[in-house]
């Protein structure tokens, strides 16, 4: 199948829900929609048009909202992205659809405090269980305490 081929039936099954669809560069899609579509259209990408494979669910600070982003295919990449919003980064999980989700879903909730809904177990992944919560380090407004640096003995 061919970029423009997926563009042209995503348009067609989605229409106007979509914010947009266009191709991006030699096999790679991109598709924006609105949050209550993103599990919706990701399951078209994987389970209609046969692009099965999830190469990761990326959470990214965008200063003023967060944004999901599906990167679905292996030679042909459908990335589907959504915005939600910093004071509530709520977003269904697409585990159920694509297993794999799992692993990338856990660490934008423990890195970015994205939480996806259904998530069968958005538990700590990389930070340690006694981090604080409301705290996240991939976040633009994040800002690490540099302890002081221990000093042993003689100079230096």
């Amino acid at each position: 199948m061919e970029e423009e081929e997926v563009v042209r039936r995503i348009r067609e099954r989605f229409g106007e829900k979509l914010l947009e669809a266009e191709v991006i560069g030699r096999r790679r899609v991109s598709v924006r929609v609105p949050p209550e579509m993103y599990k919706t259209v990701v399951e078209y990408v994987a389970k209609d048009l046969g692009l099965e494979f999830l190469g990761c669910v990326s959470g990214i600070d965008r200063g003023d909202r967060l944004e999901v982003v599906a990167h679905i295919g292996y030679s042909l990449c459908v990335l589907v992205k959504t915005s939600i919003p910093r004071d509530n980064p709520e977003i269904d999980s697409i585990t159920d659809i694509l297993p794999a989700a799992s692993l990338y879903e856990r660490e934008a909730h423990d890195l970015l405090g994205i939480k996806f809904r259904g998530h069968p177990n958005l538990k700590r992944i990389f930070l340690p269980e006694d981090w604080p919560e409301g705290v996240y380090p991939l976040r633009k407004d994040y800002s690490p305490e540099h302890p002081k640096p221990l000093r042993r003995g003689g100079s230096g």
